[in-house]
C-alpha cells in the first residue's frame, strides 16, 4: 500500500498524514484504554474489515504511534498498544468527542454501541 501524503509543510497536514486515514483515530480510541489483541480490536470496531484493520495498525506502527508486543505465558498473545507519542493523542480524541457530542442526536437502529466508548471528555461530564 502506498503512503498518501498532503505534501504540505504544515503541522495539521503532517498530523493528518499520520492519523487521517479512515479508522485510524478510532483504533487509537480503542487503544487509549490499554493494550488490545487484534481480535478484540476487530470486535470493538464494527464495520472495519480485517484487511483495513491490519493495514491501519501497520501504518500506525510505522508512524511510531502503536507497537506490537507479545505477552508472556499464560496469556501468550500478541497485543497492540500505544507508544508515548500515540498516547499524546488522548486530548485530540477527547476534543473530537466533545466537538462531536452535539451531532450525536438520537441513536439510529443501525448504530453500533460499546459500553467503553466515550462521548465526552471526563472534564465535561457533570458530577
Amino acid at each position: 500500500m502506498s503512503r498518501r501524503s498532503y505534501d504540505q509543510y504544515c503541522a495539521v497536514a503532517r498530523a493528518l498524514d499520520a492519523v487521517g486515514e479512515r479508522w485510524s483515530l478510532l483504533i487509537v480510541r480503542e487503544l487509549l484504554g490499554g493494550p488490545r489483541r487484534y481480535t478484540d480490536l476487530h470486535a470493538d470496531l464494527p464495520g472495519v474489515s480485517t484487511d483495513i484493520l491490519a493495514a491501519r495498525l501497520k501504518q500506525l506502527e510505522g508512524e511510531g504511534l502503536v507497537e506490537r508486543r507479545r505477552l508472556e505465558r499464560p496469556a501468550n498473545a500478541t497485543v497492540y498498544e500505544l507508544t508515548e507519542r500515540g498516547r499524546e493523542l488522548r486530548p485530540v480524541i477527547e476534543a473530537l468527542g466533545a466537538w462531536g457530542l452535539s451531532a450525536l442526536g438520537e441513536q439510529r437502529p443501525t448504530d453500533a454501541v460499546r459500553e467503553h466508548w466515550f462521548t465526552a471528555p471526563k472534564a465535561a461530564v457533570p458530577g
